[in-house]
């Protein structure tokens, strides 16, 4: 037996053990390896933008023959397929009562985006799921292996969607309100793809015992210190507003510099602090991604900018503080220049701590099975993160190579993601007497 720690200042990085283990704990790794890798090749195919990344933006052709193909796959290792009113594909595991362990992630994806993201997780899931059945096992709680919809927000601007549905979040106003590139409503888009709308509050569920996640990391931490599977402690909160600067439009070469009022000038002023902040706060991120000149003419002094500011972080009040450190550099600006601002809050979700006891399971089954981790956050938003805020909750990070994500260049090892679907499976048989 040997043991390896690596730490940094005092925080845990990564436990591996290797341990002589019982022969009740072997898994044919190859087989799940190959099962993974065959799976996820086929799902390649159901994308608008082949040779293109994967585009599988919901309630679409190509949504409907991934969901298809899903349910074959569920029905094939024994599971009660249905798709729910959200265009979520589940499979269930019955067990001795009707509570329910949920284990899943998403099904569709953003624009040219990889083969990875979301749907792994469904597929070790689903691996998971045959794992049980071919192993006998009775289970306390019913187990449902789902396959969300809309997670990523990519065609409606919104995400989570089958979460927040599942949980009593969403109004049939609210999806009449959210609109497609092409103006295509939620609730259009739901009817066309042959489900019920009209219901859209009358699906919450009340019998969802815990939540597990399977997700690559989009990131590049668990690669760089060489850890096989990431546990996620929290869940990152965002803040995201959209500012605009208004100024005058003048001659370029005409009005004296002291006389101006650039817009562009005093928001490059503003927007360069808003990096610099966030390296102060750990684990915090602050990007400006979106940016709007106008008149955006060479000889023309800017009249009006529009920046959007996404802020990322751990914990509330780090992420607040940036925001209001944000507005007061507007104040600053504005009193200073004459400019005046704008600024609109387009987004704030706060951060969700992932279940310790499930974390512990978790990191009892790598110990056990001698696989190397870490405990680490997620800076991006995931399924577990809506459901994490009501029950318990728990994500699984498997390394992403190169760290990419939302790219056709996005992969992960399938024998990482065999190596997730093991500890998954250990968790599952423990969950259920341990909350």
């Amino acid at each position: 037996m040997y043991l390896k720690l690596h730490v940094q200042g005092s925080k845990k990085l990564v436990i591996s053990f290797n341990l002589q283990r019982s022969t009740n704990y072997s898994m044919d790794t190859a087989k799940i390896t190959q099962n993974i890798t065959t799976e996820l090749e086929q799902l390649k195919k159901y994308t608008s933008t082949p040779e293109k990344g994967i585009t599988r933006f919901p309630f679409t052709q190509e949504a409907k023959e991934a969901a298809n193909y899903l349910a074959q796959l569920m029905t094939e290792v024994g599971l009660k397929v249905r798709t729910d009113n959200t265009g979520s594909i589940i499979g269930q595991l019955e067990g001795k009562s009707s509570e329910t362990i949920m284990l899943g992630s998403h099904y569709d994806s953003v624009k040219h985006g990889g083969a990875y993201d979301g749907i792994a997780g469904v597929i070790c899931a689903i691996e998971v799921a045959r794992l049980l059945r071919e192993n006998n096992n009775t289970l306390s709680y019913s187990l449902e292996i789902i396959a969300t919809n809309d997670e990523e927000g990519a065609r409606f601007n919104t995400g989570l969607f089958t979460g927040k549905v599942l949980l009593g979040q969403l109004t049939v106003d609210d999806i009449k309100n959210q609109f497609d590139a092409q103006g295509i409503s939620v609730y259009d888009a739901m009817k066309s793809y042959g489900l019920q709308p009209d219901e859209i509050a009358e699906h919450t569920r009340n019998d969802i015992k815990a939540f597990l996640e399977i997700h690559i990391e989009q990131g590049p931490v668990l690669e760089y210190h060489g850890a096989q599977l990431g546990i996620v402690q929290v869940i990152v909160g965002i803040k995201r507003a959209k500012i605009a600067i208004h100024g005058r439009a003048d001659h370029a070469g005409t009005m004296p510099m002291n006389m101006r009022q650039d817009a562009l000038e005093q928001a490059s002023k503003v927007i360069s602090k808003i990096s610099d902040r966030a390296r102060l706060f750990p684990n915090s991120v602050a990007t400006v991604g979106y940016l709007e000149v106008k008149p955006n003419i060479m000889n023309i002094v800017p009249s009006e900018v529009n920046f959007a500011v996404e802020i990322r972080g751990t914990d509330e009040d780090s992420i607040m503080s940036q925001y209001y450190a944000l507005l007061a550099d507007l104040d600053q600006m504005s009193h200073a220049s004459g400019l005046t601002y704008t600024a609109e809050n387009l987004l704030f979700t706060s951060p969700v701590k992932m279940n310790e006891t499930i974390m512990n399971i978790l990191e009892a089954s790598c110990i056990e099975r001698g696989y190397s981790y870490m405990q680490l956050p997620s800076g991006a938003g995931h399924d577990a993160q809506i459901f994490g805020e009501q029950i318990p909750a728990a994500m699984l990070f498997v390394p992403s190579i190169g760290g990419r994500s939302h790219c056709p260049e996005e992969k992960s090892e399938p024998k990482d993601l065999a190596v997730a679907t093991i500890v998954a499976y250990d968790a599952i048989l423990k969950i259920a007497n341990s909350l």
